[in-house]
């Protein structure tokens, strides 16, 4: 005699358990969706951990550009505090080396260029002054480096005929 379960069909069988027709051809289909999900946002997080990465690298060489900029700076300003850095006959250079606890180093040079009258409404008279005119160049180094150089320029008023 036959028995009840050899004339059931499979599907038939699943419906009867409460599993649906197609139930049975989707048992591992949660599982490569899971997958296919997993590798979705791990290379997510990858690329976000390479985008991270070189945000630091930029902000590192914006820091650095600073730092040099600074040190070139430092240059122009004691060129133009110390009166030794105008001579007229001869280039003066200057070199400070790294600065005392900062990694950068700095050196200033002026050369003089030319004879001008006296800016006007300076008070000084055209007949009897001159201004000597001076180009000043400061580059700055950091030992990372990210290099600045600076041209400045400056004058001195001088009594003519010097």
């Amino acid at each position: 005699m036959k028995r009840l379960s050899d004339t059931v069909s499979r599907t038939q069988r699943h419906t009867a358990r409460g599993l649906g027709p197609g139930r049975a051809a989707q048992a591992g289909a949660v599982l490569v969706v899971s997958l296919i999900l997993l590798v979705v946002l791990t290379l997510l997080g990858l690329s976000a951990m390479n985008f991270t990465s070189l945000e630091h690298k930029m902000a590192a060489n914006t820091q650095e550009g600073y730092r040099a900029f600074q040190a070139a700076e430092t240059g122009l300003t004691d060129a133009m505090d110390n009166v030794n850095s105008l001579d007229l006959s001869n280039p003066v250079t200057v070199d400070f080396g790294t600065l005392g606890a900062t990694p950068a180093s700095v050196s200033y040079s002026t050369g003089f260029r030319g004879w001008s009258p006296p800016p006007l409404g300076s008070l000084y008279s055209a007949s009897s002054f001159s201004a000597a005119h001076f180009n000043v160049q400061s580059p700055g180094r950091t030992t990372a480096g990210a290099a600045v150089v600076l041209d400045g320029g400056m004058f001195q008023i001088a009594p003519k005929g010097l």
